[in-house]
């Protein structure tokens, strides 16, 4: 009787030392938002983040057809996870996960989505004009938050002029500026949808 007590209490204590440390199921979709399609074969990695501490590697995996991945890892205490997401010719995806927001009760289930890329060549020419020119634009829809990415502010050109900037879009999305020339009527909109995977053009003559 008392070896059956003792081995109870031992399992136990086994069991209490491992309190709040249980497998987690994390999971989700990655879609492509420039087909409307599951992003395949995109290779999802996940960290465990602790602050003062390098990041760890707890899991590796690449989307299957219906652009689902899955993780199983222990739940250690930590600050957050970080999942990201790469696949050639699309947008990497950085998205982190609060570690009070994971349970062990169920799934935890996040999807996310990112767009292929593209990139948009914008031609200013000021073809009868003189050196005190000066055009004004500003992005009205269009990809932000990237290095290559059109500004949010208002940008200038000055003189005659004959130049171009290219910057990234979502593939299949619209870019379009507002511009004015100051000083005269000239204003307007331009407006076009950027093709995936490609360059495409907008030309403002003035």
């Amino acid at each position: 009787m008392k070896i059956m007590v003792a081995l109870l209490i031992a399992i136990i204590g086994t069991s209490s030392c491992k309190k709040g440390k249980a497998e987690v199921t994390l999971k989700g979709i990655i879609s492509d938002t420039s087909f409307g399609l599951p992003l395949s074969n995109a290779t999802i990695v996940i960290h465990q983040i602790e602050s003062g501490i390098s990041d760890e590697l707890i899991g590796q995996t690449t989307t299957n057809v219906n652009g689902e991945y899955s993780f199983l890892f222990d739940r250690d205490q930590t600050e957050s996870y970080l999942i990201t997401s790469s696949k050639s010719n699309y947008y990497d995806l950085n998205e982190s996960i609060s570690f009070s927001d994971i349970t062990i009760e169920n799934d935890n289930i996040y999807n996310f989505s990112t767009s292929a890329q593209s990139w948009v060549e914008l031609n200013f020419i000021n073809t009868a004009g003189q050196a005190s020119d000066a055009l004004k634009y500003i992005k009205q829809e269009g990809r932000s938050g990237c290095n290559n990415c059109c500004p949010d502010t208002q940008q200038s050109l000055n003189g005659i002029i004959d130049t171009t900037v290219i910057y990234a879009n979502d593939g299949n999305a619209v870019f379009s500026y507002q511009y004015f020339v100051v000083g005269t009527s000239n204003q307007g909109l331009k407006s076009i949808t950027t093709v995936a995977f490609d360059t495409t053009t907008i030309n403002l003559v003035y």
